[in-house]
């Protein structure tokens, strides 16, 4: 009786070590490792809380304009921001009109072309509290430099 517990056992250990978990943020799917606050902060050309306005869809890219309402990086307090999301059958936009995010875009250095990633640390507003704290920690720190 040991030895068919402990086959049933290894058996469920093989299936989950083949199988891992997936990671999920709150809005997120699938299997994702999200960065850390700081280097998520470092590695986006901007990061704001804001309003989705609209969406326009062009074939798989979806681009949603957001109203800034408060911003770390890269983004203007008050101005609007479009964040282009390219989706996959792995990935679908969540983002949705009248809502609140924070929001940490990526974007290159050779346009103003922003666009949100699968696995960012980009949240809906009410979950958003922690990171927040934080990143508001960091700015005070860089303000008094």
């Amino acid at each position: 009786m040991k030895f068919l517990r402990l086959a049933v056992v290894c058996c469920l250990l093989s299936m989950f070590a083949r199988f891992p978990c997936e990671i999920k943020s709150a809005e997120g799917t699938g299997r994702c490792a999200v960065a850390n606050l700081k280097t998520e902060y470092a590695n986006s050309k901007a990061v704001f809380v804001g309003e989705v306005l609209n969406v326009a869809s062009d074939g798989d890219v979806k681009t949603f304009t957001f109203k800034i309402e408060k911003r770390w990086k890269g983004a203007t307090a008050g101005k609007t921001i479009k964040i282009d999301v390219q989706e996959t059958t792995r990935y679908q936009a969540w983002f949705a009109v009248g809502e609140k995010y924070l929001v940490f875009a990526r974007g290159s250095e050779t346009d103003e072309k922003l666009w949100e990633r699968r696995c960012s640390r980009t949240k809906s507003l009410e979950n958003a509290s922690e990171d927040i704290s934080e990143l508001e920690k960091t700015q005070k720190t860089v303000e008094k430099k």
